[in-house]
């Protein structure tokens, strides 16, 4: 994770993907918010401004455009560098997020197991449900316990979306 209260140019824009309207923005440390939304992009880019309020946003659409032919070429996620904004123990949560391979699921239970807190799933629900970097760190695959496919900020059809495609492409 990079902790960074300097001023940065955070590049964003607003590109079409097979799952809607997606917002990226990405700083020299790199991609740093990817969300999904339905009209216009005021409250991703609200979001952004508070996370990073030091940073100068500079708009590019054209740039977010190759981001997304990159995103949804069918390579891995991992050749993504991420600059994630969160607290230790969240970024420990994202990390285990982006080990679950595409097409399995995993629980907020069986997360706090592996990071060696059996009793932490609301913690790590709050971590997954605090995540900005949609798709890239994976929180689509993380369901409930009793297989309910749970909450998903960029809306529940997008998140069964998600899933059945990369259940497709398995």
């Amino acid at each position: 994770m990079i902790k960074t209260t300097e001023q940065l140019e955070i590049r964003w824009g607003v590109s079409e993907s097979p799952f809607g309207k997606m917002f990226v923005a990405e700083s020299a440390y790199g991609i740093t918010h990817l969300s999904f939304f339905d009209g216009d992009e005021k409250e991703s880019l609200n979001v952004l401004r508070g996370d990073l309020p030091k940073s100068d946003l500079v708009r590019d659409d054209g740039f977010v455009g190759k981001m997304a032919k990159r995103i949804f070429s069918g390579k891995s996620f991992d050749e993504f560098r991420l600059h994630m904004k969160g607290t230790p123990f969240q970024e420990r949560v994202w990390q285990a997020l982006r080990k679950i391979p595409p097409g399995e699921v995993s629980t907020y239970g069986k997360i706090a197991a592996k990071l060696g807190m059996p009793g932490a799933s609301r913690a790590v629900g709050s971590a997954v449900g605090a995540n900005r970097i949609s798709l890239l760190i994976p929180c689509h695959r993380v369901i409930r316990t009793d297989g309910g496919l749970g909450g998903y900020r960029w809306g529940m059809g997008r998140k069964r979306a998600l899933l059945a495609a990369e259940i497709t492409l398995r």
